[in-house]
């Protein structure tokens, strides 16, 4: 029996097109990916895929739109102080289990300079985070779980930078650790230094 080949949508292509850039640059690395890679990968034509995108720099935008709904998806988090930047360390390292590219995207030099909306669209977020960690660290200075002689924005720097650093070292490492395990006992380390 035949099968009928459905044609997709073109918000359904689109989003394809994002999460196919994701998955590549997983595995062979953001700045290596090209269109021909995708359109491979997607199963259409360089020019299926520019119908969807006008330019690369497009296509990679797109992708920045997604990691940055992501990642902001994971920020929302409920409890005390101290349970919200652990959440935040749990929620992440969970979020790059499931997109393991996003260390490599975010971190990307060659993109950042080749892509304006990209390199801003991530700075903005990482200011966002940044704000929202501080604010938890206000947050469990005024309940006195957080001590009262550290900066909130340099905590907030400290716990970001911690992260990304253990993540990209699971990326760099050809993710052989156990993730989970590591960003617990980041988390437990982090508090322990801020804890009254």
């Amino acid at each position: 029996m035949d099968q009928v080949r459905r044609r997709k949508s073109a918000a359904d292509r689109k989003a394809e097109i994002v999460d196919t850039v994701i998955q590549l640059s997983a595995t062979m690395g953001p700045d290596r990916v090209t269109t021909q890679h995708l359109a491979d990968a997607v199963g259409v034509t360089q020019p299926a895929i520019f119908r969807h995108f006008g330019t690369k720099a497009e296509i990679w935008d797109a992708v920045s739109e997604r990691i940055v709904t992501d990642i902001e998806g994971i920020a929302r988090t409920a409890g005390d102080a101290l349970d919200g930047l652990r959440d935040y360390v749990k929620n992440f390292v969970d979020l790059v289990k499931w997109r393991p590219a996003l260390p490599s995207i975010l971190h990307s030099l060659e993109l950042q300079a080749d892509n304006a909306a990209l390199r801003d669209r991530f700075h903005a977020m990482h200011s966002e985070r940044t704000s929202m960690i501080a604010g938890l660290v206000e947050q469990g200075q005024g309940a006195r779980i957080i001590r009262h002689d550290l900066k909130p924005s340099e905590v907030a720097g400290v716990v970001l930078s911690s992260l990304h650093g253990l993540t990209l070292d699971w990326t760099l490492k050809g993710q052989t650790f156990d993730l989970e395990e590591e960003g617990a006992r980041l988390a437990d380390n982090l508090i322990a230094m801020i804890r009254t």
